[in-house]
């Protein structure tokens, strides 16, 4: 009897040492099911196809009504506002960038398409830049195979507003930028910075201005205008076309004061010739009013605080569609995750960032 109790103990404790070691191994317990990996079922999304002599492309309202998304278009302004999922686009007509959350894409295959009934369009390239969609066509549709909703791509953080910040955080967020013009000083001038309220262009001037007379370094026509960082290139106007006359601009600011804003798509020709760099945290730079960009620029291309990537000049305001060669400067909007930087602060304060992450 004693034996077999002895028996029966030192199974029960082997029992229990053997589940307890198979439990601190990884082995399932008793009656635990294997977890099925849980996949998301895909449809195949066809979206009626329009081919011109220079685009595939097709509907915005055909894309939102197949992804549930949702759009407006602005006639005025000429712009789009998309949203698919959890992302956000932003195009105008006429501005080969397209940003996603507040970033830029590095595509000039992007870009609004407004057709003779002022609907908005896209080209294929969207599905695939945009929404990183690989995509097939046919006789007359593009076809894509959708997983349904997925994550925002790229964009600021949760919670992000820099609006609460105060000058210190700006100066700390943006201390990583240089100077575009060698040699040159952030001008004092009030009308010359960012904020500072105007009787046009929607009542306040968007960037900084750096003029020779205001900023020194010598500027001029063969001035260069450096990277200031480490970023990616999203757009260079190589191909800019300066107004033909006077009178042409003159309508467009006629048009502006008549509807008592300037639209968004006028607002960018009057910058002319531009380049726009997207560095990281979601920080991206107009530069505007340029001469010149150097032929080996190119959208998509990495570069730094010692690349050249154009030369000052006055493309886009009066001194150049009078060719009396006035008005040159370099005017440089900064903008983080698609606004403004300095929305949260007054003129003063303005200066105060300029001037610390210029370190002056």
């Amino acid at each position: 009897m004693m034996n077999k109790r002895i028996l029966y103990t030192f199974y029960t404790l082997l029992f229990f040492i053997l589940a307890f070691t198979g439990c601190q191994s990884g082995h399932k317990e008793l009656g635990e099911m294997p977890q099925k990996k849980i996949e998301k079922e895909s449809h195949v999304v066809q979206l009626p196809m329009e081919l011109t002599n220079n685009e595939t492309r097709f509907s915005v309202e055909d894309l939102v009504t197949e992804m549930n998304g949702t759009f407006e278009y602005d006639p005025l302004h000429r712009t789009l506002h998309l949203t698919i999922d959890q992302d956000h686009f932003y195009l105008i007509d006429g501005v080969p960038v397209l940003e996603r959350n507040g970033e830029y894409l590095a595509s000039d295959d992007i870009y609004l398409i407004i057709d003779d009934e002022d609907q908005p369009f896209l080209p294929a390239s969207f599905l695939e830049v945009g929404l990183e969609m690989n995509t097939t066509y046919s006789k007359d549709a593009i076809s894509f195979e959708w997983f349904g909703p997925v994550e925002k791509v790229g964009g600021p953080p949760d919670q992000f507003n820099f609006e609460t910040w105060d000058t210190d955080q700006m100066i700390e967020y943006l201390s990583f930028l240089n100077k575009p013009i060698k040699g040159a000083q952030v001008s004092t001038i009030p009308s010359h910075l960012p904020g500072a309220k105007r009787l046009y262009r929607n009542g306040y001037h968007e960037g900084l201005d750096w003029y020779d007379f205001a900023s020194g370094g010598d500027i001029s026509f063969d001035t260069p205008i450096y990277g200031m960082a480490k970023g990616t290139v999203v757009r260079a106007d190589h191909n800019y076309e300066e107004y033909p006359s006077p009178e042409v601009r003159n309508l467009d600011l006629k048009f502006t004061s008549s509807v008592g804003e300037t639209p968004e798509y006028i607002f960018d020709k009057l910058r002319g010739k531009q380049i726009w760099v997207q560095y990281p945290k979601g920080v991206m730079v107009r530069f505007a009013h340029l001469s010149e960009i150097p032929e080996g620029i190119h959208v998509g291309q990495e570069i730094d605080e010692n690349t050249i990537i154009g030369y000052v000049g006055n493309s886009g305001t009066s001194g150049a569609v009078n060719q009396d060669r006035t008005e040159l400067h370099l005017h440089q909007d900064l903008l983080i995750y698609g606004e403004l930087f300095w929305k949260p602060f007054d003129q003063d304060q303005v200066l105060t960032v300029l001037k610390r992450i210029f370190k002056e």
